[in-house]
């Protein structure tokens, strides 16, 4: 199957997908029927790798941690056993520095590494910087998959065939739109950032609620808009990626 055709269908059932979504946002009616159990899963899949975005970043600054689904109040959380341990950021400092001396003939991966292991150390003594950190990439997961997702599609790296490479598609387009309407109810609709606030029968309990709290001048639409960003960078990079494989 072509990457036009692949593209194409993952694109129209991910707008299908998304209907019930937007109508929940903004309308708070949701259809069961007929898309309603495809906005459902998606929804699931966006929870599962958010609450994993939250669980290794907070491994990555010596929280351990796992991830759970919340049936109580929806959605899910990752769930701290107490706070950072040095031996655990030890470990992961030693890992990443080891990394970077074995892959040094690998410059990009390196480079990845040493990058992280100098972002590691250079937010890890400020708590309100690691905890910001941790709690952003919960959602900052869910376009970086997507994207991931979409780059699989593409360049046609599903080793089962045509229906995994359509279904990569498919969710990676649905987990990006979802997003952006996520994030537009956040910014013009009082009623989903109400609930937002709110979410778990606690105030202020959402992740970017939680980081504009930490620093004074950050608010929380500029917070919504870095998310939307990157969003937006995770779904163009995969087509660069084609135009500059094509040239």
């Amino acid at each position: 199957m072509s990457i036009q055709r692949t593209l194409l269908i993952g694109l129209v059932i991910a707008l299908l997908a998304c209907i019930p979504t937007y109508k929940w946002i903004f309308h708070y009616n949701f259809d069961v029927l007929p898309f309603g159990w495809m906005a459902a899963g998606m929804s699931y899949m966006a929870v599962f790798f958010h609450e994993i975005g939250h669980t290794v970043f907070a491994w990555f600054y010596g929280y351990p941690t796992i991830p759970m689904f919340d049936f109580q109040h929806g959605g899910g959380f990752a769930y701290s056993f107490g706070d950072a341990q040095l031996a655990i950021s030890v470990c992961i400092w030693a890992a990443l520095g080891y990394g970077v001396f074995t892959l040094k003939d690998h410059k990009v991966l390196a480079g990845g590494l040493a990058a992280l292991l100098l972002f590691n150390l250079a937010t890890f003594y400020s708590p309100d910087l690691r905890l910001s950190v941790i709690d952003f990439m919960g959602p900052g997961l869910e376009p970086i998959i997507a994207g991931f997702f979409l780059y699989r599609a593409i360049f046609d790296l599903a080793p089962r065939g045509n229906v995994e490479r359509a279904m990569n598609a498919i969710v990676g387009f649905g987990m990006i739109f979802r997003i952006f309407l996520d994030a537009a109810g956040l910014l013009r609709n009082e009623v989903h950032r109400y609930m937002y606030y709110n979410q778990k029968g606690m105030h202020g309990f959402g992740d970017f609620d939680k980081i504009a709290s930490r620093f004074q001048g950050l608010n929380f639409e500029i917070i919504v808009y870095g998310w939307v960003g990157l969003t937006i960078l995770c779904l163009v990079i995969p087509f660069t990626l084609l135009i500059l494989y094509r040239r």
